[in-house]
């Protein structure tokens, strides 16, 4: 991906836990296909009434301008109802295909790294840390700028560079908070992830707690943030303008 300190180990029992827990909840193949089974059926559907409602209205402004008779009741109509059924399906079957392309297996992927047995690690030195947090429930989104072990990566921190890592802290938006549960950040990061599914399960903090780092009111719509979890490719300089405006 970004770095090249990635390394395989054995899977905990905790990670496996947390692997069973997630496939629980995920729809299984066959409901899959099922669904999409559906979605094709419910698109052709309102597809080619969509198309009937066109086919009347045009029939309807053709007559009123020219003898030419379209309608349901004209002899065009042996054409034109079966090239609509033929054009609504196949943009539903598209469609629905299109879905199944752009849509995560995910219970196959998360099912495939429990077979495997490996979580990926990665390690990396937290150089600096900014935290921005949300006004209506307190929440806290951190922004990390982190230096892994490749000798190819700029320790620059005003260089413009995609090693910024984003966590979200649930914790910090609860109603009663344990601080003991609160994120705290400090000076080395060990991230680990399931190999397939590319699932974050756990962000293992470790070294000196960080002091300084600096916080600033989060003011950018939620449809705007960043997925939890995920690298930023942004210029570090500039989160607060963008983030904190």
């Amino acid at each position: 991906m970004l770095t090249q300190n990635k390394t395989l180990q054995k899977i905990s029992t905790h990670e496996h836990k947390q692997l069973t827990d997630i496939l629980s909840t995920l729809p299984v193949p066959q409901k899959r296909y099922l669904k999409a089974a559906l979605n094709t059926a419910v698109f052709w559907v309102f597809s080619l009434a969509a198309f009937c409602i066109l086919w009347f209205v045009s029939s309807l402004l053709l007559a009123s301008f020219s003898p030419l008779d379209i309608g349901i009741s004209s002899q065009y109509a042996a054409f034109i109802f079966p090239t609509a059924i033929v054009l609504a399906a196949t943009f539903a079957i598209n469609s629905t295909r299109k879905w199944l392309a752009e849509s995560d297996n995910l219970y196959t992927l998360v099912n495939a790294d429990i077979k495997a047995q490996q979580v990926c690690k990665e390690s990396f030195q937290v150089m600096a840390v900014k935290c921005f947090k949300e006004p209506e429930h307190g929440g806290l989104l951190y922004f990390l700028l982190l230096q892994s072990n490749s000798d190819t990566e700029s320790p620059d921190i005003n260089c413009k560079t995609n090693l910024i890592r984003v966590i979200y802290d649930y914790q910090s938006q609860q109603d009663q908070i344990d601080p003991s549960t609160l994120l705290n950040p400090s000076e080395n990061i060990t991230i680990i992830t399931a190999p397939q599914s590319l699932l974050v399960l756990d962000n293992i903090f470790e070294g000196e707690r960080l002091s300084d780092i600096k916080h600033f009111a989060l003011t950018l719509p939620p449809e705007h943030w960043p997925k939890p979890d995920s690298w930023l490719d942004e210029d570090w300089q500039e989160l607060e303008n963008r983030y904190s405006a």
